[in-house]
């Protein structure tokens, strides 16, 4: 699941930092409701009460880190 994450954070700032990038659309597929972050988080059921935790706050930083670069560069396409 780390590994997953990891992947999760790469494309999707990957992704914010093409040239073309719809920044709505890249929200949407990585954060949104049927997003990949949110299918990840929805397999934490499946881990021992001992990684949850761990896997949680790993999770909610990925999510914290995709929505920082969204919201600079939304911020920077206003200028």
């Amino acid at each position: 699941m780390k590994e997953t994450l990891q992947r999760i954070k790469k494309e999707a700032f990957e992704a914010l930092e093409a040239e073309n990038c719809n920044l709505e659309e890249v929200r949407i597929k990585y954060l949104g409701k049927k997003g990949e972050l949110t299918s990840v988080l929805r397999m934490m059921g499946q881990l021992s009460p001992e990684e949850r935790p761990v896997m949680g706050q790993l999770a909610n930083e990925v999510r914290a880190e995709i929505e920082e670069k969204y919201a600079a560069l939304l911020e920077k396409k206003k200028e």
